[in-house]
């Protein structure tokens, strides 16, 4: 039987946890540093299971050793962000965060594929790759799946159309230089285009790159998960079910689209083997200046990192 460990018992890890049992994706380890949460969560989720049909199991504590055999850790602990935060100001502390969980996982789940959710997804998903020197096929950050998510709402909502006739992805990085691909986005079959005029679709491009501002805000004293959380589920299901699915990820760009040695967020195929393939769509030149000014905030954000932990340089320039 797969195994997935979820690190982080709040609310995304929670609601991430539900969904895979739900989907009888894995077994799930719940794990989290605050006593009683995870174990508690986890013996909810299992007598839900006699009224949900499923027979996955969940254990949940504070010990790491509760990863071990894990084929995938999925880390969702971290500061959620508050009203008026932006997703650069939980770099310091969500890194301090990031590192303790790092040091645990690779020591009881040496094997398994990393999934960074904790934000801002693109450096976190840089800073594990860096700490555990794995092959970048093994970590992946959860951005776009998110984004798209958001982005093919908000045309539905317009159109009034299901959401499964919406056709677009979101690429860039986790944050609001993020780019809604509008040149290849379609609806039933149909460029976005011929539906929708040029300020209209500014309108959904806005609120995609604002939507989790927007949950915040109503929210107060919390962030989106609902969304998050099945954001990381569907990845962990297509790795652990081998389904070569595309989807955009934050993912180590080795030359695709003229970006090298930086976390972004791309289209990639995942599989057993992780990050299968990263793959690239054909973008407008107004796109192409957009990708690279998001590109351009990715790596000013990891300058910001680098500077504010001296001792990474233990390993190396995490904006090179």
């Amino acid at each position: 039987m797969s195994k997935i460990s979820i690190i982080g018992a709040g609310n995304v890890g929670a609601t991430c946890a539900y969904t895979l049992l739900k989907n009888n994706v894995a077994d799930i380890a719940l794990i989290d540093v605050v006593e009683g949460l995870a174990k508690g969560k986890s013996l909810d989720m299992m007598q839900a299971g006699a009224i949900e049909g499923y027979n996955n199991r969940i254990n949940g504590g504070t010990d790491y050793d509760l990863a071990e055999g894990s084929d995938i850790v999925i880390i969702t602990a971290g500061l959620a962000r508050q009203p008026g935060m932006s997703r650069s100001d939980l770099l310091g502390k969500n890194a301090e965060i990031l590192k303790s969980v790092l040091a645990n996982i690779t020591n009881t789940a040496p094997d398994a594929i990393v999934l960074v959710v904790t934000n801002p997804a693109d450096a976190m998903a840089q800073l594990a790759y860096t700490i555990t020197e794995y092959n970048p096929n093994r970590i992946l950050g959860m951005s776009g799946v998110l984004d798209s998510a958001r982005y093919k709402y908000f045309i539905s909502q317009e159109l009034g159309v299901p959401m499964a006739s919406v056709d677009g992805m979101v690429i860039g990085a986790h944050g609001d230089s993020m780019l809604p691909v509008v040149s290849q986005t379609k609806v039933d079959g149909k460029p976005l285009a011929e539906l929708l005029n040029r300020d209209k679709i500014g309108e959904i491009i806005n609120k995609t790159k604002f939507g989790g501002a927007e949950i915040v805000s109503y929210l107060k004293t919390g962030s989106a998960f609902y969304a998050p959380g099945a954001a990381a589920a569907s990845m962990a299901g297509a790795i652990l079910n081998d389904k070569k699915e595309i989807l955009p990820c934050s993912v180590y760009a080795q030359g695709q689209y003229g970006v090298t040695g930086i976390y972004i967020g791309l289209p990639a195929r995942l599989g057993k083997g992780g990050v299968e393939e990263i793959l690239e769509v054909p973008l407008s030149t107004d796109e192409t200046k957009a990708f690279e000014q998001s590109v351009a905030s990715a790596k000013a954000l990891l300058a910001e990192l680098t500077e504010l932990f001296v001792n990474f340089t233990d390993y190396k320039d995490l904006s090179q």
